[in-house]
């Protein structure tokens, strides 16, 4: 009789589990949070100087630097929520030569972190759009197809809701690539 009221207990509670992954992004966190976050983390001193508008991003060996940092997988899921939320940043203000060099490294964040950036793009299409037109960016100036960037991305990714969105991002990006053409 125990057992069937144990397996009867499991089963409720795997119902309940939600059917997507849920991540936990910057956004979400109080600005206590976000204080005590940064206290509790190993940042790198570059990108911390970054964050604290201490130092700009150009075309140089400090930003390459800072940007590997930021794209570079962790499994500190606090680490990255932190960089992912600095990459959107400089993503969003991107311009002149940052701009002509960030397609790389969106594309290289993407590969190391797609389940993460996925789902976060299914909410913020502005950021998606973002990295969207810096990808096309990057494939049109190295002449490159986007399908090889579609199938490392369909490999890498896990989870039924960032698979649903890779369409969509592609949409985007096919969208930049034939805006080159016109």
């Amino acid at each position: 009789m125990n057992k069937r009221i144990i397996w009867f207990v499991l089963f409720i509670c795997s119902c309940s589990l939600p059917l997507t992954e849920e991540y936990q992004y910057w956004e979400d966190l109080s600005d206590s949070m976000k204080s005590e976050t940064i206290k509790n983390l190993n940042i790198d001193e570059n990108v911390m100087m970054f964050y604290m508008h201490q130092t700009r991003l150009s075309d140089n060996e400090t930003s390459a630097e800072i940007l590997d940092t930021l794209c570079a997988q962790t499994t500190d899921g606090n680490k990255r929520m932190f960089y992912f939320h600095i990459m959107n940043e400089v993503v969003k203000n991107a311009d002149g030569a940052l701009a002509e060099m960030l397609g790389v490294y969106c594309i290289k964040y993407i590969n190391e972190n797609a389940d993460y950036a996925l789902n976060y793009f299914s909410k913020h299409s502005d950021i998606s759009n973002g990295y969207a037109v810096l990808i096309a960016t990057e494939l049109y100036l190295n002449d490159s197809s986007i399908t090889d960037f579609k199938q490392h991305l369909e490999h890498s990714v896990k989870g039924d809701h960032a698979r649903s969105f890779i369409p969509v991002f592609l949409d985007s990006i096919e969208h930049e690539l034939n805006s080159f053409k016109d």
